[in-house]
């Protein structure tokens, strides 16, 4: 469009001093500033002796129409004849340009006139400037601009202005206020008569509320009522709207579209984007949808629904937009909600939550369509992470239950949850469900097999073996869940009663059956999921790390993916159980890191059982990697927790207490009483924790805690123990490696240990460098050069694993035997010996690495702790030390630490 005006100025001076005539036909949209352009011939050509006629002498044409009977004398034929011989006069005397704008607007008789006319004067010096909006379907108008003399005419299309421009007309018009456009420039659409407008209204008006509102009005007043109503539909329909369906919301063939939407597109609101058509920005749809009132926009809205509905669009993908349209009471919208939230659930529990949620507030209170609604909500509430509410809303619901069935649902979710019913008179709930004719068998039978597994999770049920037994009578096993369940509950039954092979068995189809369920809700259930998690902990134990890996990645990734918080929360823990047993100890530390919250807190609810045995469960893992890597606050948590557990009611956490305090005293070198190592011990034989396995060489840490509090009829028993799960389990080596390392370390048998490290083999790194480090030190006093070989190997063992507290145990070893042990390549670096300023080794260890200039994540990596701990260790150094900012660190410790040379 630049080259515009100066082609209007070639066209006039070639008129005036050439007196050369032709036709200049100018098109575009509205306000694109073609009046402007007319205007501006008009301006150049009066000054130059040029005579300017406008459109009223053409216009008399259509006030000569003949009244009935008229003579021939008054025709508009008689009146173009005129006209013709004035303008022949007109030219002789001087050039004569004649301006017309709207050329789209005028009567068929006018534009007959246009035609004949530019026809019949061709060769004299008459200058005909026609102006016409582009793209509008007039045949009269398609007509003219055809049969104008091409040899005569020249044409061009005005067009949007560039961004650019488009500010530095903003600035021209509004100066230093140009920046208060801004927010409008993407509804002018480039156009410069809607930029003059909208800088008019904002210099002018007070208020700025209504610009936008003026902008688009005045936009769609322009259009014709056909294309007018095109936008206006179209912008209540979304951001991406389909032809097909925008001719049904019409109610035209889609042909009759064309003609109004080659408009919308000349007028730069819409744009095409593939098979679809879009608003050339969202703001402009905006402003549209605004200009509507509110209920013919809703009335749109469920037309477009109802259209949607009738093609067999997807539940899901009008679920929001029904849920937001409908009002109270709206059954339709609710079955609607209904069948979206059971498309949702199996890949987005959150998402088909809050179409339940919807449609509860939809359903009318106190009804049982409600009630049944807000059983539907419950599970979904709890694989999303909301398990209080879960309980609440089911709570609710027992307290008034619409029918039998609806009942016993809930109470089975209520179990599949875990935990006590948060309800009074738990049993009689549980009985009334078993016991009603009208509940199916199936849900029945899983009623009971749930309500046993969270049982036996939660340590309420003790004497597992009968309780199982009994139980499992009653249970028809009429669906492939219920023997699923079944089979895990008599594997976890074995497990307690120490048949770790019976346990493996037991659980060895429970993959396949888990695979044989409902692949969209089969993986939703939590006792699959528990099942899973328990047969990949029988995995590990068995030395099957690579099968153990499988189920656990696969569930975790699901989880995840679907965001099923609650399932996520017991993957998490059982992967870093998992990696810790395989000495991958800097990936458990960050699975780890990942279950808690940056304060240490347990995140909320995990599935299957009271919140308390799970937690009790991550417990033991977290102290477990802490006493390997020498994460000293991490630790003190885990004790001050430990505190807490022994404290409690429950048997199962008093126990857990137990063995935390267990790696506590051995990591602080402190005897301990006798009543804890029996809680200890009492932890090993039950055999589980919630639904993690005990570590087979747990025993073996018991004994050394045992003998080293001098409680050597502690030591025994567990040496017993150890034997006696060995003679029972004579297919998992493990078993047997722990019992010869339990009995090795007991009795002080050099050869005993060794004999157990090769037993661990490359299955349990951990646990062969331990006994690698306990035959070296049986070994000290009697062969040195022995003593030193087999302490190098657990060095690198332990080096190996990231296991630096147990590493620079070792290396202690070595130096109080004469050897000046080498640092190893995969080793985190140690820390300057526990004496500077009263700083933990921990503490030591963190400021090393930052005084050496490593970052805080580049210190957690080599210290396999995560970054929140060493963000903590740093900042307890800097208030210990009174330095305020790295670099003071960095000169303090150079100066009294390295310039001294203390030992590291």
């Amino acid at each position: 469009m630049t080259d515009t005006p100066e082609l209007l100025l070639r066209r006039v001076l070639r008129l005036v001093h050439r007196h050369e005539g032709g036709v200049l036909w100018i098109e575009g949209p509205a306000d694109s500033g073609k009046s402007h352009l007319l205007a501006l011939a008009a301006q150049q050509a009066a000054p130059a002796g040029a005579t300017v006629l406008t459109a009223p002498l053409l216009g008399a044409l259509a006030q000569q129409q003949p009244e009935a009977g008229a003579g021939e004398s008054g025709s508009p034929y008689q009146v173009l004849r005129q006209v013709e011989d004035g303008l022949r006069e007109l030219s002789r005397q001087r050039p004569v340009l004649v301006v017309h704008d709207d050329v789209h607007q005028c009567d068929d008789l006018t534009l007959l006139a246009l035609r004949t006319l530019t026809a019949r004067l061709a060769g004299l010096p008459v200058l005909w400037v026609l102006a016409a909006r582009s793209h509008l379907d007039v045949p009269a108008v398609t007509a003219l601009r055809r049969d104008l003399p091409a040899e005569q005419t020249d044409g061009f299309e005005l067009t949007a202005l560039a961004p650019d421009a488009v500010r530095r007309l903003v600035t021209d018009l509004m100066g230093p206020r140009a920046a208060e456009a801004e927010p409008y420039l993407p509804l002018l659409g480039g156009l410069p008569g809607t930029i003059r407008h909208a800088c008019a209204l904002l210099t002018s008006s007070p208020g700025r509320d209504e610009v936008a509102s003026a902008v688009v009005t005045r936009r769609l007043d322009q259009l014709t009522p056909p294309a007018r109503e095109l936008v206006l539909t179209a912008s209540v329909l979304g951001d991406s709207i389909g032809v097909r369906h925008l001719s049904r919301m019409l109610e035209l063939r889609e042909p009759a579209l064309l003609s109004p939407l080659r408009e919308v597109l000349a007028a730069g609101l819409m744009r095409t984007e593939q098979d679809h058509l879009v608003f050339v920005h969202p703001a402009l749809r905006a402003a549209v949808v605004a200009t509507l009132p509110l209920p013919v926009r809703v009335s749109l809205r469920r037309r477009s629904v109802d259209l949607r509905l009738a093609d067999g669009t997807p539940a899901t993908a009008l679920a929001a937009e029904i849920g937001a349209l409908a009002d109270p009471g709206d059954e339709r919208a609710i079955r609607v909600l209904e069948a979206a939230a059971r498309e949702a659930a199996p890949l987005a529990p959150a998402a088909g939550a809050a179409y339940v949620r919807r449609a509860m507030e939809l359903a009318l209170p106190a009804t049982p369509r409600r009630s049944r609604l807000a059983a539907r909500l419950v599970p979904l509430l709890w694989e999303a992470g909301e398990p209080d509410q879960a309980r609440a809303l089911a709570r609710e619901v027992l307290q008034a239950p619409p029918d039998p069935v609806t009942h016993a649902h809930v109470c089975l979710e209520l179990a599949r949850m875990g935990g006590p019913f948060p309800v009074p008179q738990a049993d009689a709930h549980l009985r009334r469900a078993l016991q009603h004719t009208d509940v199916p068998l199936p849900v029945k039978d899983q009623l009971r097999s749930t309500t046993l597994l969270n049982r036996l999770l939660s340590g309420a049920a003790e004497e597992a073996g009968g309780t199982v037994a009994g139980a499992l009578t009653h249970a028809r096993g009429t669906h492939p869940l219920n023997d699923l369940t079944q089979r895990t509950l008599r594997s976890i039954s074995a497990c307690h009663r120490q048949r770790w092979s019976d346990a493996l068995r037991h659980s060895e189809p429970v993959p396949a059956q888990a695979a044989e369920l409902d692949p969209a809700y089969g993986p939703m259930l939590p006792e699959v999921v528990l099942s899973l998690i328990w047969r990949a902990e029988l995995l590990g134990l068995a030395g099957d790390h690579q099968g153990a890996a499988d189920l656990i990645d696969s569930g975790l990734a699901e989880a995840e993916q679907r965001g099923r918080a609650a399932y996520a929360a017991l993957w998490r823990p059982a992967r870093a159980r998992m990696l810790l047993g395989g000495g991958r100890l800097r990936e458990a530390v960050r699975e780890l890191a990942v279950i808690h919250e940056p304060t240490g807190q347990q995140q909320p609810a995990t599935a299957g059982t009271s919140d308390a045995a799970a937690e009790a469960a991550v417990l033991c893992a977290r102290a477990r990697t802490a006493f390997h890597t020498g994460d000293d606050r991490e630790l003190e948590a885990c004790a001050e927790r430990a505190e807490v557990c022994l404290a409690d009611g429950d048997r199962q956490l008093r126990r857990a207490g137990a063995w935390v305090s267990v790696l506590v005293a051995l990591y602080r070198d402190e005897p301990l009483s006798g009543e804890r190592l029996k809680g200890a011990a009492a932890h090993l034989r039950r055999g589980f924790l919630h639904v993690a396995c005990v570590d087979a060489g747990d025993v073996v840490l018991l004994v050394a805690a045992a003998l080293a509090s001098g409680q050597r009829e502690v030591a025994a028993a567990a040496v017993e123990f150890a034997e006696e799960r060995a003679r029972l389990n004579p297919g998992l080596p493990l078993f047997t490696a722990a019992a010869t390392h339990a009995r090795g370390l007991y009795a002080g048998d050099a050869e005993l240990l060794v004999a157990a490290a090769e037993g661990y083999g490359d299955v349990r790194p951990l646990l062969r460098a331990r006994a690698r480090e306990d035959a070296g030190a049986c070994l000290a006093a009697a062969d040195a050069r022995g003593a030193l070989s087999r302490l190098e190997e657990a060095l690198n063992g332990y080096a190996a694993c990231g296991a630096e507290r147990d590493a620079q145990r070792v290396r202690g070893r070595l130096r109080a035997l004469g050897a000046r042990p080498l640092a190893t390549a995969s080793a985190a670096p140690a820390a300057p010996a526990a004496e500077w300023r009263g700083l933990t080794r921990s503490e030591l260890g963190v400021v090393r690495l930052i005084a050496q200039g490593a970052t805080n994540r580049e210190a957690a990596e080599r210290l396999f702790v995560s970054p929140h701990t060493v963000n903590t260790h740093l900042r307890h150094a800097f208030e210990k030390l009174g330095v305020r900012s790295r670099v003071q660190l960095a000169r303090l410790y150079a100066r009294e630490v390295e310039s001294i040379g203390v030992s590291v």
